[in-house]
Parts: structure tokens; sequence; C-alpha cells
């Protein structure tokens, strides 16, 4: 089985960029770094995959994407954990993603909407690839 590779930047618990051949509809608090501490939440955004800046190193990770032995998707290959957010261009940006620690997965996809009234998702509008203001 062919496997995709995708950018994704990590939000929550800590910021990041890093490469994955997962769904974004797998939630990455919980698939992503296995059982521990910090997987309760996250918040991810998905990344056009031809996204680049010379600040990253995104082709030399994209090379190290190789699914498993056994077939499995390789999970994560961190290309940055610092100072991703200067760096990023927000027209790569394509759907934000939340989840919680009973792998619930909230996608936030763009919209034409020019005020967020919903309070639940106000909270994260300043993420949200759209206008929300």
């Amino acid at each position: 089985m062919a496997h995709v590779n995708r950018l994704y930047q990590i939000l929550y618990p800590n910021q990041a960029l890093v490469a994955s051949q997962l769904s974004p509809r797998i939630s990455p608090g919980i698939t992503w770094w296995g059982p521990s501490a910090i997987t309760a939440q996250a918040g991810v955004r998905e990344i056009d995959i031809n996204f680049r800046h010379p600040y990253f190193n995104i082709d030399e990770m994209l090379k190290q994407m190789v699914p498993h032995a056994d077939g499995t998707p390789k999970r994560t290959k961190f290309i940055c954990s610092y100072r991703v957010m200067e760096h990023m261009d927000f027209d790569a940006i394509k759907n934000l993603y939340l989840t919680n620690s009973e792998a619930n997965v909230l996608e936030l996809t763009p919209g034409s909407t020019t005020r967020c009234t919903r309070p639940v998702l106000r909270t994260y509008a300043e993420s949200r690839p759209c206008s929300c203001w």
C-alpha cells in the first residue's frame, strides 16, 4: 500500500513542523506520540506538501519518509521545533485539526465567514485558516 507524505504544523502542546504518512483524521495527540502525559490534546494544521522555506529542511526529511518494513506508515519525522510560526507561509495552511484524549477530531476548514460567532470556535480563530475577523 502506498502511503502519502504530508506536512503538519503542530500548534499544541509544542510548536513544530513535521512530516508524516498518517491521515489528519487520525488523532495526532494519540497516534503520533504514543501514550504519554502530553498526548491528551493537540492542535495541528495540515500544510500544503509543496510548501518550502529555506529555514526548513523539508526535502531532506521527506526523503526519509518511507514505510516501516511491515508496511505500516511512518508516523512522524520532526523537521523543526523552533521558530516555526514566523517562517510559515499562511497561504500554505490547509485545515486545522483539534483532538482530545478520547481520540475525537474536530476539523476546521477554510470558509468565507467574516465573523466567528460560535464561542467554542472563537477560541481558535487565530489559527483557523480563514479570515475570521
